[in-house]
Formats: structure tokens, sequence, C-alpha cells
């Protein structure tokens, strides 16, 4: 089946559960929102299709947070967290309407590639939270100087250091 087959097959389902609009059987059974067709299920290539598309929006927002990591200050963490957990809920769900002979050496090599852009945007932010952990000690201290009084210090008077 071609590429182009695949996504007119997938793409209306899709558009209308992000739509919002009410669709018979699309619905959660808790009313939140609005989940993906079970035809994945029966059709492997539709399933796989669905699982790149999950991949590159959530590779969208690595690339947003990876670059707003490496030049920006101001970045939404929060909102970032979020778009990010929802895609791995997505993609938790898509890869369950794959078997095991579904998986093919195209959807291995993208999932691969999903990890390596995962690593780098772990390298990243690992990167940020030490430094921001550096700043904070280096705060903590600063205070903890300003406050201080030197009771506390291991060198009280002139002769304290004396042999």
């Amino acid at each position: 089946m071609s590429t182009g087959a695949l996504e007119e097959k997938i793409k209306a389902p899709l558009s209308m559960a992000r739509s919002g609009a009410p669709l018979a059987g699309l619905a959660s059974p808790n009313g939140r929102r609005p989940t993906l067709p079970r035809a994945g299920a029966q059709d492997p290539d539709v399933a796989r299709a669905v699982v790149f598309s999950v991949i590159a929006r959530i590779e969208g927002y690595l690339d947003e947070e990876t670059e707003a990591l490496s030049k920006s200050l101001k970045f939404d963490f929060k909102t970032s967290n979020d778009r990010k957990s929802q895609g791995l809920l997505d993609l938790n769900q898509a890869l369950r309407r794959l078997q095991k002979a579904d998986v093919n050496a195209d959807l291995q090599l993208r999932l691969a590639t999903f990890r390596e852009k995962l690593a780098v945007n772990l390298r990243k932010i690992r990167l940020h939270l030490d430094a921001v952990k550096e700043i904070a000690a280096m705060l903590s201290e600063a205070i903890q100087n300003a406050e201080s009084d030197g009771t506390y210090t291991r060198n009280i008077g002139p002769y304290r250091n004396a042999p």
C-alpha cells in the first residue's frame, strides 16, 4: 500500500479526533477526549502510519525544547512536559495496536532514530538542570555567608590557627 493511500486512510479519523468533533465510537468511556479508531488492529499499515505520525509529532516537541534550551532562558517547561507526556501516551496507544509481526525494518529504524533524538534532548535537559543546581548552590552559600555573623565558623579569633 502506498504512503499516500495510508495517509488518506488515517487522515480523516485523526483530524476528526483532534478537532473534538463528536464521532460515534471515538469518544472515550469517561467522555474526556476522543481516542484513535481501532482500525489499526486489523490493518498493520494503518497502525504503523499512526505510530510514524505520533513519533513525528513528539520529535517536533523535542526539537523545539532542545533548541529553546540552547538559546532561550524563557521557556515554559510545564507546557513542554505536558505535550511530551501526552505524546508518550498517544505513542503507547498507537504501539498497542501493532502485533509483533507488524513491526518491520522501517519502523525499527524510525524508533532507533527517535531514541537518539530522545537521548540528545535528555542530555540538554540534564545539562540545564546541573547548571540550575550549581547556581542554586552558589546563591544558597552567598545567602548563608551574608546572614552569618561568624559564630559557628571554624576560624574564630586570631589564635585559632596558630600552632
